[in-house]
């Protein structure tokens, strides 16, 4: 679908807001189990797993077990695990020693609101959780279990989102190639969004065949995800619109607009999303939702 008919759609049209609700239920149920915490912990974490967003990465895992016609609620746990993970690597993205934000999603971090000590340790807390949740409540068996948990893992560990971050942080002001820079989104960004993907086909015992098709789907919207991240945050600092010719130089920051400038980033990003439709719809499954959730990428303003 070429990018101005997407566009021109209704955002709310593509993303399926059923599934949000659904996951801010269970993240609030889980987020109330941690009774004999300090109450500073109980309430940093309580703060910031309900402090809103899109919930992309549980909505996906969600979706991907729907599409292969499996009841979503019954890979609610692993989603919402992957939720405690994406939490916990915003808490620290956010510290001032790597990104210095002192807001997300319009409230004060974490970081400014309990201090630099507490957040650290929420992260560290919501990080170890996320396990201990797939443990207690996935409903699996054990073999199934530990796929699952080596998803995660891999996905958020040293060979994948932390490694993508140390890359991030390490060549800040530093001139990259290109293979560095597609190397810092596929970690940093990507590898969590595919384990969504994967962990809810593995989940729903899905075969080889269509967990390769699942992880190409996931990889090429992990990459549009990031992209997309990087225009809206120039578009943000500029006040420029999306479309935008532009002659941005992002000031040595590591991203597609800074490399490729805006419009070409956008091009690659459309090109990641027809790829991933293009490979969902050549499965046999209920595709609509995964289609609709990957052109509302390039609908995002935030």
């Amino acid at each position: 679908m070429p990018a101005k008919e997407v566009n021109n759609i209704n955002s709310s049209e593509l993303y399926p807001s059923f599934l949000v609700k659904e996951v801010n239920n269970n993240i609030k149920y889980y987020a109330n189990k941690y009774r004999e915490s300090p109450p500073v912990l109980r309430e940093a974490m309580k703060y910031t797993l309900t402090c809103g967003g899109k919930r992309f990465r549980p909505v996906l895992c969600l979706l991907t077990a729907r599409s292969l016609g499996k009841d979503y609620r019954m890979v609610i746990p692993t989603a919402c695990a992957i939720e405690f993970i994406h939490t916990y690597s915003l808490i620290h993205d956010d510290l001032p020693s790597i990104d210095n934000d002192d807001f997300r999603r319009g409230k004060p971090s974490c970081h400014r609101k309990f201090g630099e000590d507490i957040a650290i340790l929420t992260g560290d807390a919501l990080l170890t959780e996320a396990f201990n949740i797939v443990l207690k409540y996935q409903v699996a068996d054990d073999r199934l279990k530990i796929k699952v948990l080596s998803e995660i893992s891999d996905a958020s560990g040293a060979s994948g989102m932390v490694a993508g971050q140390v890359a991030d942080v390490y060549y800040t002001g530093k001139r990259i190639d290109k293979n560095k820079l597609e190397y810092i989104h596929r970690n940093k960004t990507g590898r969590l969004i595919t384990a969504s993907v994967r962990c809810g086909a593995i989940l729903c015992k899905a075969d080889e065949n269509y967990l390769n098709k699942f992880t190409e789907y996931s990889e090429n919207i992990g990459f549009a995800f990031q992209i997309i991240d990087d225009i809206l945050d120039i578009a943000s600092d500029k006040k420029i619109t999306l479309g935008e010719k532009d002659n941005y130089s992002g000031k040595k920051r590591n991203t597609f607009p800074d490399m490729w400038g805006l419009e070409k980033s956008r091009k690659i990003a459309e090109e990641k999303i027809n790829n991933a439709i293009t490979v969902i719809k050549s499965i046999d499954i209920d595709y609509e939702w995964l289609v609709k959730i990957a052109k509302f990428l390039l609908t995002r303003k935030a």
